[in-house]
């Protein structure tokens, strides 16, 4: 197998900068996403507490009116409680319709793309871990390599520096 050495290296050098700054990109987009999701939510409850209010003071006229109808009263006043009423029923209708358009619409993108920002950023972090791994295996070769080379030098070495061996056969030749 060929080996292409250093130019290998900063191939994969170069890939995990790019891959480094896609998973940076896709943490600043999951920043906003759940920025945008957290502002929604509180919205949400802000509309929440509207619709309360709406249908507390609904309540609390119509218990304030009952008493007044009972007592017996003119027909104009009676009908301009209705009307009151009526109005207060509209309201409370109106941020009844407005929490759920928000649940429906403003919300609902927002924890989508929560969610797709946060698939997205996965996503970059593996592809990062991935070139790291190649460039970690790349690494490991190459120490395997070098400690093979040191080895087989070794072994290879002639026998000038070690202590040589005596027989106590004589060296006649035969």
């Amino acid at each position: 197998m060929k080996s292409y050495g250093r130019a290998s290296a900063g191939v994969l050098d170069t890939l995990l900068d790019l891959r480094a700054e896609d998973e940076r990109r896709a943490e600043r987009a999951l920043s906003a996403a759940a920025s945008a999701r957290r502002t929604a939510e509180e919205e949400e409850v802000q509309l929440g507490a509207a619709l309360e209010v709406a249908r507390g003071v609904l309540a609390a006229a119509r218990r304030e009116g009952e008493g007044l109808d009972a007592a017996g009263g003119r027909a104009g006043d009676a009908q301009a409680r209705r009307r009151f009423w009526s109005r207060l029923e509209a309201a409370a209708r109106a941020a009844a319709d407005a929490l759920v358009g928000h649940r429906a619409g403003p919300l609902a993108r927002a924890i989508e793309a929560d969610g797709a920002a946060r698939a997205a950023h996965l996503r970059a972090r593996q592809r990062r871990e991935v070139v790291e791994k190649a460039i970690a295996r790349r690494q490991a070769a190459a120490r395997r390599e070098a400690e093979r080379r040191e080895e087989a030098a070794v072994d290879d070495r002639p026998a000038a520096g070690r202590a040589r061996v005596r027989t106590n056969t004589p060296n006649t030749g035969r």
